[in-house]
């Protein structure tokens, strides 16, 4: 019998986290990782922006969440010795007169002088994008490339011999008051991070998911010297040389992994709106982001059994809520500290039957 302190189910970017950080507190474990099963962190934009929509929303827990992922990122660059986070920033140019001073007013009202700045002279965007009227830069913004991150991890868990990469079959978890046994596996605690995929999980089927599909489309753009993110209504991400991605797509329909022609055509309508220049399509990508569906993540204790614990919901915002939220489980696992209530897996107990 192989005895672990925790089983991971899932190794996206919640699983992969939380495995790292728990190798890192001396823990035995083991990530148990589907391969016949598609992963949205593999297809993830990876973008964080502080500051969001047309109407200039801040992020939940902008300063808890921002105060944190900067470092928390660089210090995996540093741990991993490899580059995959980028504070790029990102420019919004204003559309119109009109877009132009209610964005103005929007910045005064919610008091984001400390996030976004104007930006008058817009010429370094001018080769490839109508900015004539200005626009908004937001310096802490950027993108995590999530499949780099995941695969220094996934190479650390192997080497630590914490990996399996075969299907996890909840039917077969036998659940004992000292812990959880799975074949010839014993675990003193387990935690599901199954993404989309929790769908499938029969001890966590009444929670109320919301999941939503995104497309995006990566490509090239001639003599593209850009380094920030640009958005305005759909994103402009660079990937180094003429390389960048464009997206998203939302859809509460059609939950799968396929490409779909209307997402294509969206997002080159789109995007041919403000950029000037050719964009190349090369490749096009889907993904079903895991949300709930009161766009709140979904983490702590299962009501029935002890030592069984779940972190998913993170959506579209995942690498801005990772950091902040793999702390806060860890904190309640080892300290009994409290999980931000509007998190907590408690707000929904009553569903629980």
């Amino acid at each position: 019998m192989k005895k672990y302190d925790f089983l991971i189910v899932g190794s996206g970017l919640a699983g992969s986290l939380l495995a790292n950080e728990l190798l890192n507190y001396g823990q035995k474990i083991l990530v148990f990782e589907d391969l016949s099963m598609k992963s949205s962190s593999m297809v993830a934009g990876g973008m964080v922006n502080p500051v969001t929509g047309k109407y200039l929303a801040k992020t939940w827990l902008i300063e808890e969440l921002f105060g944190l992922l900067f470092d928390y990122y660089r210090g995996l660059e540093l741990d991993f010795k490899a580059s995959f986070f980028h504070q790029t920033g990102l420019f919004r140019p204003f559309a119109n007169e009109e877009s132009k001073i209610n964005f103005l007013n929007q910045i005064e009202k919610h008091q984001l002088k400390d996030y976004i700045k104007v930006l008058e002279d817009t010429s370094a965007f001018s080769p490839h994008f109508e900015a004539n009227l200005g626009g908004m830069f937001t310096e802490k913004a950027g993108w995590l490339d999530v499949p780099i991150l995941l695969t220094k991890i996934k190479e650390k868990l192997k080497s630590n011999d914490s990996f399996n990469a075969g299907k996890f079959d909840h039917i077969r978890l036998k659940i004992e008051n000292e812990g959880f046994y799975y074949e010839d596996i014993f675990a003193e605690k387990i935690i599901f991070c199954e993404g989309f995929n929790v769908i499938n999980n029969p001890f966590f089927s009444w929670l109320p998911f919301n999941p939503v599909k995104g497309e995006t489309l990566l490509g090239t753009i001639k003599d593209y010297e850009i380094k920030p993110i640009v958005n305005q209504g759909k994103w402009i991400m660079p990937l180094g040389g003429d390389k960048v991605r464009v997206g998203a797509t939302y859809s509460w329909h059609e939950l799968d992994f396929e490409n779909t022609e209307n997402g294509k055509e969206e997002l080159l309508f789109n995007v041919q709106k403000v950029l000037k220049t050719a964009f190349e399509v090369t490749s096009q990508q889907a993904g079903v982001r895991p949300s709930t569906k009161d766009r709140r993540p979904i983490l702590g204790k299962h009501p029935a059994y002890k030592y069984m614990y779940i972190f998913n919901g993170l959506g579209t915002k995942g690498v801005s809520l990772a950091p902040y939220f793999v702390k806060q489980l860890l904190d309640f696992i080892f300290q009994q500290k409290d999980i931000n209530p509007e998190a907590n897996i408690e707000r929904h107990y009553a569903l629980y039957s």
